[in-house]
């Protein structure tokens, strides 16, 4: 079967840089730069993003859970302990970002690239990662609890004691990525691809006394 191709953010040509709260209409947010800035802002209301690039703009713990983030770049910028859980996103893509503590719990992720970032602990149980992509990031004690990982890629990440309990990892390669130590459920392990050295760690990690010949 063939694999789908993730789609890239759709990014209009020289945005206008604006500040956040600037271009905040009713929840809104559309066809604008917003850059070197920190944002305070939290809401019990849905935010929805579209069109937009955060680059180098700190997060202060923002609380924007079932928001929707379409054709949205995020670049050096801070997003730890961020809570966008039941949130969707859609041709996202985060660059050089810290998302320590982020909590994506039940979101949708879809066509989002992670990389180069730094995401350790943050949470991923019970979301739908359909067409994503974690590349050269830290993944460290990162929770995909019970998630759906749907033409999901892992490629060249630090991902010692992620946690994968009760998540199928059928057709998911990890043979690139390290980790001394992982989570899994051994009754969903069948159809992941991973290395000689990765095999032998699961196996002993299922309890398996393996001898020299």
């Amino acid at each position: 079967m063939k694999k789908a191709k993730r789609s890239a953010p759709v990014i209009p040509d020289n945005l206008e840089t604006a500040s956040f709260l600037e271009s905040l209409d009713d929840q809104y947010i559309s066809n604008c730069k917003i850059t070197q800035e920190t944002i305070d802002y939290g809401t019990e209301e849905a935010l929805h993003v579209d069109r937009v690039i955060f680059e180098n703009v700190n997060f202060l713990e923002a609380v924007w859970p079932r928001s929707e983030f379409v054709d949205v770049l995020f670049v050096n910028c801070d997003l730890s302990n961020a809570d966008f859980s039941r949130s969707v996103f859609h041709r996202t893509e985060f660059h050089n970002s810290k998302l320590v503590g982020t909590n994506f719990a039940e979101a949708g992720i879809r066509h989002t690239l992670f990389k180069d970032c730094v995401l350790n602990y943050a949470t991923f149980g019970f979301s739908l990662c359909n067409t994503a992509r974690f590349e050269t990031s830290s993944l460290r004690y990162a929770d995909f609890y019970e998630a759906e990982l749907k033409g999901t890629e892992f490629h060249k990440c630090d991902m010692n004691d992620v946690n994968f309990v009760e998540t199928s990892l059928n057709g998911v390669d990890l043979s690139s990525n390290s980790f001394e130590n992982i989570q899994v459920t051994t009754e969903k392990l069948a159809g992941c691809q991973v290395s000689t050295e990765q095999a032998l760690a699961f196996a002993r990690q299922m309890g398996l006394v393996i001898k020299e010949a």
